[in-house]
């Protein structure tokens, strides 16, 4: 099994990093179970926000365990019946809510009112007696962020407005606007001064020796004669099939073989590896981005793929 440690300390200087950064309010995203940390990291994140965002009404069930600040919901979803969250609405059929934030789509195509048919829209909650709280957009990247903003500024309103994400850190403060929803910066990603919240460990399970042309695990030869470790996690818990690192005493060793469900392999041929030993995966010697390069992905997919059985220790 995957243990994740969460650090506790990392988390408050990133919070506090983005809080002197700006001075708008601050929405922490936190879907997606956190980005792999684990919903209850909201009741650690709680007091430096003034309210978070998820995706869907079952991740605001979660969340609200741990906060009873506003709740942006950013998805299409259904009624909590929660009278401090606050859902999105792309089209007619989500006027259903009382309390809604309004998704312009200025160029990212994904869902949202265009915004020449933002105003007849907004006269239509009107009539309807929904109350709007926000209108907001999501920019594709940070070289069409401009062209994004411009379109956001066409719409009309004095309603408050939000557009940024953790990209907040490198754009103008101009595109800030009232409000910004901050997601991967708060677990240490995407700013050179954030320090990563997430540390990924298992322990070997086991230490042999292997000789040429026997078997190690499925399907796969051993080219020569070597001695491999046995570590205790699997693509169950996170670990992609593809070769990975892990930094075990004090060496980077190379997964050999292919990666079971719950195990994998490493050659520790040139170690003095024993049964018990930690083997880290992500952490202070194997920096997530670095995993994402070499599995042709982003960070976010690194982290969010840390499902459910891995163990959580917030320290």
């Amino acid at each position: 099994m995957l243990t994740l440690k969460i650090s506790l300390n990392n988390l408050a200087f990133n919070l506090c990093y983005l809080r002197q950064k700006t001075s708008e309010e601050l929405c922490a995203v936190v879907k997606g179970n956190a980005y792999g940390h684990g919903i209850m990291l909201a009741k650690y994140i709680n007091d430096y926000v003034d309210s978070f965002a998820v995706s869907c009404g079952d991740e605001a069930i979660a969340l609200r365990r741990f906060t009873s600040k506003p709740i942006y919901i950013l998805s299409p979803t259904e009624d909590i019946y929660d009278d401090n969250v606050i859902y999105s609405a792309m089209s007619e059929k989500d006027l259903h809510h009382k309390r809604i934030c309004v998704k312009i789509n200025t160029g990212m195509n994904r869902l949202g009112i265009l915004p020449e048919k933002a105003k007849a829209f907004l006269d239509l909650c009107s009539s309807r007696n929904v109350k709007v709280d926000s209108i907001y957009t999501h920019f594709s990247d940070i070289e069409y962020a401009q062209t994004q903003f411009e379109r956001f500024m066409q719409v009309d309103s004095s309603l408050k407005r939000h557009a940024c994400a953790s990209n907040f850190l490198k754009l103008d403060p101009l595109y800030r606007l009232d409000m910004v929803r901050c997601g991967l910066a708060i677990y240490g990603y995407g700013d050179e001064h954030l320090l990563p919240v997430m540390s990924a460990y298992t322990e070997v399970y086991n230490v042999l020796s292997v000789k040429k042309g026997e078997r190690i695990g499925y399907s796969f030869v051993a080219q020569r004669d070597m001695k491999i470790a046995v570590l205790g996690a699997g693509y169950a818990d996170g670990i992609r099939r593809q070769r990975q690192l892990f930094h075990i005493d004090g060496k980077i060793c190379e997964t050999v073989g292919n990666i079971c469900m719950d195990m994998s392999f490493a050659d520790v041929s040139d170690s003095d590896v024993k049964v018990g030993d930690i083997a880290q995966f992500m952490g202070d010697h194997i920096d997530g981005n670095d995993i994402a390069k070499r599995n042709g992905t982003i960070v976010y997919e690194i982290l969010t793929s840390f499902g459910g059985r891995p163990r959580r220790v917030y320290e």
